[in-house]
C-alpha cells in the first residue's frame, strides 16, 4: 500500500521503487507527447522541449541513489533522445547524451541529490542541520542521507568529507575525460551527419542512404 505525499509515493517498506517507476511512466508519457504534438518541429526544438518540460523528476533528491530502478529512468530518457534524432535502436548508450549536448540523467540526479544534501547541511534551521549532520557523519550508511552521500562520493571517487565537491563542474570534468574526449571525433562527426540529414545540407558525394549508413555505423561500432 502506498501513500502519496506532495506528489511522492511512499511505500510501507520505505522502498522508492514505486515512486521511481511512477516518474519513469510520467517521463515516457511526456516524451510521447513531445514526439506526437511536435512531430513536424525541428529536432533541436524537440530537444529543448524535452530539456525544459520532461526532466523535473520531482522528489528525486530523496530517492535512494543506488536504487536499481533509477536505471529504468535513464533507459527511458536515452530512448527518448534516440527517437527524437532517429538514431539506430542499438546506438551505444554512452554516445546519446553527448551527441545531444545533454547531461546524462544519472549524473543529473546525483548532482541534484548532492546539492540538496549541501542545502540541508547549510540550513539555518537547526533541526534540519543537526539531523542531516548526524545522518551523514554519525549514522552514515544506515541513514538514507548518509547512504546517498556515500553513493554520490563513490561515484566520483571522492571522500564523503568532500561532498561539496560533487557538483556539475566535477560531473562535467569526469564525463569529458571518461566519455566525451575518447570519442570526441566520433561524436562531432555524428552531429555533422545529423545536421546534413535533418537540415538538408548539400554533401554532393553522399546520398541520403549513405548518410544514414554512416550514422548507423558510427553509433553502433
Amino acid at each position: 500500500m502506498n501513500t502519496c505525499n506532495l506528489g511522492r509515493l511512499i511505500s510501507v517498506q520505505l522502498d522508492d521503487k514505486d515512486d521511481i517507476l511512477a516518474k519513469r511512466n510520467s517521463l515516457c508519457g511526456k516524451i510521447n507527447n513531445v514526439l506526437c504534438y511536435f512531430r513536424s518541429c525541428d529536432p533541436l526544438v524537440k530537444l529543448k522541449l524535452l530539456r525544459h518540460y520532461c526532466c523535473d523528476f520531482h522528489g528525486s533528491v530523496i530517492w535512494n541513489s543506488s536504487h536499481n530502478s533509477i536505471e529504468d529512468i535513464c533507459v527511458a530518457w536515452r530512448k527518448g533522445l534516440r527517437r527524437i534524432l532517429s538514431l539506430p535502436y542499438n546506438t551505444h548508450s554512452r554516445l546519446i547524451s553527448p551527441v545531444c549536448d545533454f547531461f546524462p540523467v544519472r549524473e543529473e540526479l546525483i548532482c541534484r541529490c548532492a546539492s540538496f544534501i549541501m542545502k540541508c547541511l547549510n540550513s539555518c534551521n537547526s533541526v534540519v542541520h543537526s539531523i542531516s549532520f548526524n545522518g551523514i557523519y554519525g549514522m552514515r550508511m544506515p541513514s538514507p542521507i548518509g547512504a546517498n552521500v556515500q553513493f554520490c562520493c563513490n561515484y566520483y571517487g571522492v571522500s564523503p568529507n568532500d561532498i561539496p565537491r560533487v557538483n556539475r563542474r566535477l560531473a562535467w570534468t569526469v564525463l569529458w575525460n571518461s566519455v566525451i574526449a575518447p570519442d570526441l571525433d566520433k561524436i562531432n562527426l555524428i552531429k555533422e551527419l545529423l545536421c546534413a540529414k535533418f537540415y538538408k545540407f548539400q554533401i554532393s558525394v553522399f546520398s541520403k542512404s549513405d548518410v544514414d549508413f554512416m550514422i548507423w555505423f558510427l553509433c553502433t561500432s
